[in-house]
């Protein structure tokens, strides 16, 4: 299994940690871009303040929503390819999803009973809309899925299909010994 791969196990729980992938060079020019397209933000936002006609100044509004939704969402890739993790923690017939980054995260509890079933997630984009959510600065590469009855809850974010289907069966054989 990967090296961001921890497994740990005894007769009553299961703690599976994962660690976000990082690439030195990529995650280089992910900053770069954050600090380039920062000050295109900025640029722009101090010409809002300016005297304009109330067209451009609507364009310029439409223009920093846009620029704040995916600023928040570089930033964001940024700090989870640096210090994030997820956890799968199965223990007194509850499995827990956590997300974290740094010391902040989401944690998301489900009973076993309610669970329809842990299987591969399939994703059912296709071409360009793939390719753009499985690149680096996106995080949406999920590998595995829980299956409720109403709702599907992924995780296992950028695992190689090797690791995941080793991670899915220690999930699936310590399910069936509890």
């Amino acid at each position: 299994m990967d090296n961001r791969i921890q497994v740990t196990k005894d007769d009553s729980k299961l703690e599976i940690v994962i660690k976000a992938f990082y690439d030195e060079n990529k995650q280089k020019m992910l900053l770069l871009w954050i600090v380039l397209f920062s000050f295109c933000g900025i640029a722009i936002l101090s010409q809002f303040f300016e005297d304009y006609d109330s067209g451009t100044k609507v364009f310029f509004g439409v223009y920093v929503a846009f620029w704040l939704f995916f600023e928040f969402k570089v930033i964001y890739a940024y700090r989870w390819r640096k210090y994030g993790e997820e956890k799968i923690i199965i223990e007194n017939n509850q499995l827990f999803l956590i997300k974290t980054i740094g010391k902040r995260g989401i944690t998301q509890q489900f009973s076993l009973d309610e669970i329809k079933s842990i299987d591969f997630y399939k994703d059912a984009n296709g071409g360009f809309v793939k390719s753009m959510n499985t690149s680096y600065w996106n995080i949406n590469k999920y590998q595995l899925m829980i299956e409720l009855e109403k709702t599907v809850i992924p995780f296992a974010i950028d695992l190689e299909n090797r690791d995941a289907k080793q991670l899915l069966n220690e999930i699936r054989n310590f399910n069936q010994k509890s």
